[in-house]
Order: structure tokens, then C-alpha cells, then sequence
């Protein structure tokens, strides 16, 4: 029973000792503070405020009406009444059109072509050619949406004027050209902003940056300093090493109890992005994240012998996992390989349960599968950490 009493009280005594060494090791060095605060605040801010507007409209689009009827005017009218065009139809010739579209003056063209008006008049078929920038992907979602939807609505009208002088009544006339009524809803991001899409993402993402920037940093700076051993000392100790790295993990855990309501504040209510669960939640979730974050950190901290190529390396890392994460493409969809790596950094299951929880107005039980992931990954990194964690001091002795 001594004994026993006796392991506690070193467990104790080493966690509060490790506690304390990296608290006065992250509040006294400059570049993990401005880290977690120019970072975790300052540029996700600046970031949010870039993307505040959510949706891009007036897209400057050339049109060339090579018809110059009543018709082709009508169809152009349509065009201009909608707000995610600004149209330029002073080209005279389809070759000005694309001589200012190459030197990026309009980011899409529309073409009518001549016998527009005869075409539709004789029930013969038309085109309208939309030209759209491709390289940008927001920029050739808009045009080309507008013009199939003004085309869809000017078809609609030709044809219920068809209708209507054969006799058919206005209300008949709609119900025969559009027998089945859709009706689309867009769903949680009800106004398709790309802020409340994106910064979600991008406050998982910055959290794991952090950790590990201040982690590598951290340790490159002992190494450099030959301070490993003074800094951690009861590792050497039976038993030590798990008190030592829950106290490194209690630490970030608790910083980042306070630093990520503040980054929600920042991100949805200073900036009207929507969040649809608590902020208890939310911290639930991420217990899990941030201790695989913190252990991850730990494990491959042992790569850096100076404080910068933990920045390097580690900033390079961040673009990966963005990748990797899903955002830009489905991790369903990656070869088996990449599926393996995405599934190793604790920012992939973290995303997807965060944007559950906060955006998708998903219940705990709905995102248990995220949640046992980050478990699983908090204990395979523990063990790494641990090990590398001793035979660091080991080294060090």
C-alpha cells in the first residue's frame, strides 16, 4: 500500500513538474505566443473577412449579339437583370470580345448568333454559346448557372407563347410546357456562401497548426540548448514518461479550452456564420483531436534539431492535410494509399465530425464514428510519443 502511495505521489509530482516546465516554456517563448495568437486569431480573422461577402456576384461577362433584333435585346435584358453578371455588350465582333476576355477586362462570354430572332420565329432550334473561365472554378460555376438558367427561362417563355395562341389558357399553358414542379432547398449553407464552408474547416485545421508548431518549436529549442533532460527530468524516473506527457497534453487541452470559443466568437457571430450545437459540444468532440494533435506533435518532434525546421516542416505539413482532409476532393475517391495517410492525421476525422457538429446540426451519436477514430489515433500516437519521448531523454542524459 506504501507502496502504491508512494508511485502516486512521484506520478503527481513529475505531472506537475511537467505541467509547469512547458507553461513557462510556451509563455516565454516569443514565437510559440505570437503563433497561437496571430494565428489562432489574428489571420483566421483576417481570413473570415476575406470571405465575408460568401458569394461572388457581378462577374464582368462580354456578350456579343450578333443578331441586333428585339429578340437577342430581350434575352440580354434577362441576362442583366441577374445579379451575378455584370454585362458588357459593347463588342462589336466576337474577336473584341476575346481580346478583352484574354486580358481578363471579363471572365466569360455569350454569344447569340445571327437568325436568332428568325430561328425561334420559324420553330427552328438556336444556341446560345457561353464562354466561361474554367481556371477559376467560382467564376465558370456562375456564368455558366446564369445563362442555363435566363436560356431555361426564355425557353420557358417561347413555349408558353406557343401554347397560349393555340387557345390554351396562361395557367394551362405553364402546367403543359412544366407538367412535374421541382422545388430545391439548399440545406444548412442555405445561402451557398463559400465563408460558411471554408472557415469551419479552416479553424480545425489552424488548431492542429498550432499544436504542432508549438510543439516542434518547443522541442527544437530544447535540443539546441541541450535543456531536454532539465526540462523533463522525472522521465528518467519508473514510471515517468506517461505523468510527463499527460501533463504536455493537459496543457494544450486546456489552452485550447480557452483559445477555441474565442476563435468561434471570431469566426460565427463577429462574421454571421451559422453554429448549430453547443460550445460544450463542441469541446467534447475535441478532447480526442486536440490529444492525438498534441501526442502526434510529440512523436515527430524527434525529426527537428532546431527550432526552424519544426516551422518549416510543419507548415509545409499544413497543406497536405488540407488535401488530405476531403475539402477539395471526396477521401472516398483517393487511391487506398492516400485513404491509409489521410486516415492517420487526426485532422481528417476532425473536420468532418467539427462540420457535422457546428454546420450540419448533427447529434453526438451521429459523429461517434469521427469521435472513436481520434480516440483510436490519441492511442496509437500516445504510444509513439511515449516511446520516443524516453529514448529522447535516454539520448539526452
Amino acid at each position: 500500500m506504501k507502496k502504491l502511495y508512494k508511485n502516486i505521489r512521484q506520478a503527481q509530482i513529475i505531472f506537475n513538474n511537467s505541467f509547469l516546465s512547458e507553461w513557462k516554456s510556451v509563455k516565454n517563448d516569443k514565437a510559440v505566443v505570437s503563433s497561437f495568437f496571430m494565428i489562432a486569431f489574428v489571420i483566421l480573422a483576417v481570413y473570415t473577412y476575406i470571405y465575408s461577402n460568401e458569394v461572388v456576384t457581378e462577374i464582368p461577362t462580354a456578350i456579343v449579339d450578333q443578331d441586333a433584333s428585339q429578340t437577342s435585346r430581350t434575352y440580354i435584358n434577362m441576362l442583366q437583370s441577374n445579379s451575378n453578371l455584370v454585362t458588357k455588350n459593347q463588342f462589336a465582333n466576337f474577336e473584341n470580345a476575346k481580346k478583352a476576355y484574354f486580358k481578363k477586362e471579363v471572365m466569360g462570354l455569350v454569344l447569340i448568333p445571327s437568325n436568332f430572332e428568325n430561328n425561334i420565329k420559324q420553330g427552328k432550334q438556336t444556341t446560345i454559346i457561353a464562354f466561361a473561365d474554367a481556371s477559376n472554378m467560382i467564376f465558370y460555376k456562375n456564368v455558366l448557372a446564369t445563362v442555363t438558367q435566363i436560356s431555361s427561362y426564355f425557353n420557358a417563355g417561347i413555349a408558353i407563347k406557343k401554347e397560349m395562341l393555340k387557345g390554351s389558357s396562361l395557367h394551362s399553358a405553364k402546367q403543359n410546357y412544366n407538367p412535374i414542379r421541382s422545388v430545391s432547398r439548399s440545406l444548412f449553407n442555405t445561402n451557398s456562401g463559400y465563408a460558411t464552408y471554408i472557415m469551419p474547416i479552416f479553424i480545425s485545421l489552424v488548431v492542429q497548426l498550432i499544436i504542432l508548431l508549438g510543439v516542434g518549436i518547443l522541442n527544437g529549442t530544447r535540443k539546441e540548448n541541450n535543456k531536454l533532460h532539465q526540462n523533463f527530468y522525472g522521465v528518467q524516473k519508473k514510471g515517468g514518461t506517461i505523468p510527463a506527457l499527460f501533463a504536455k497534453a493537459t496543457l494544450y487541452i486546456l489552452l485550447f479550452a480557452l483559445i477555441l470559443p474565442l476563435q468561434i466568437a471570431i469566426v460565427h457571430l463577429l462574421f454571421n456564420i451559422p453554429i448549430r450545437t453547443s460550445l460544450i459540444s463542441v469541446l467534447i468532440f475535441t478532447l480526442p483531436y486536440l490529444s492525438s494533435v498534441v501526442f502526434l506533435g510529440i512523436t515527430i518532434s524527434s525529426l527537428f534539431k532546431r527550432r526552424e525546421e519544426a516551422i518549416l516542416f510543419l507548415v509545409l505539413l499544413s497543406l497536405p492535410a488540407l488535401m488530405l482532409s476531403g475539402v477539395s476532393f471526396p477521401t472516398e475517391s483517393f487511391p487506398k494509399l492516400h485513404q491509409y495517410l489521410a486516415n492517420l492525421l487526426p485532422s481528417t476525422p476532425g473536420i468532418k465530425g467539427f462540420i457535422k457538429l457546428t454546420q450540419l446540426d448533427a447529434s453526438f451519436s451521429q459523429l461517434i464514428s469521427q469521435w472513436k477514430h481520434l480516440w483510436i489515433l490519441t492511442f496509437l500516437y500516445f504510444i509513439t510519443a511515449a516511446i520516443i519521448f524516453k529514448l529522447q531523454h535516454f539520448k539526452a542524459k
